[in-house]
């Protein structure tokens, strides 16, 4: 098959290719497994960082009169159905077909 006229490319050889491939693997790996340390020790720290933030909102949520631990046993409101009108209708008529 002829070429086209215009800029010829010089493509790099497969086994190239595949080496520096093989290379850019070999170097995010070691960059990401170097990083991982880091990245736990940030998450240790915001975790950390968080703890007084939860027990104000702990605080808040008891002052505010929502019981965190308790269950449902006071103030409990009945269960509202929300399924959406097609569905109630499509459960009636596979109730009545069946």
């Amino acid at each position: 098959m002829k070429q086209l006229p215009g800029q010829r490319s010089k493509a790099l050889p497969r086994r190239l290719k595949t080496v520096m491939a093989g290379a850019i693997t070999v170097i995010a790996t070691i960059w990401l497994v170097s990083l991982l340390p880091f990245l736990l020790l940030a998450a240790l720290v915001l975790s950390v960082a968080l703890i007084p933030v939860t027990r104000r909102l702990r605080r808040e949520m008891e002052e505010a009169g929502f019981s965190v631990d308790k269950s449902r046993t006071t103030h409990q409101r009945p269960d509202l159905n929300i399924t959406p009108w097609h569905r109630q209708i499509r459960n009636l008529w596979r109730d009545f077909s069946s």
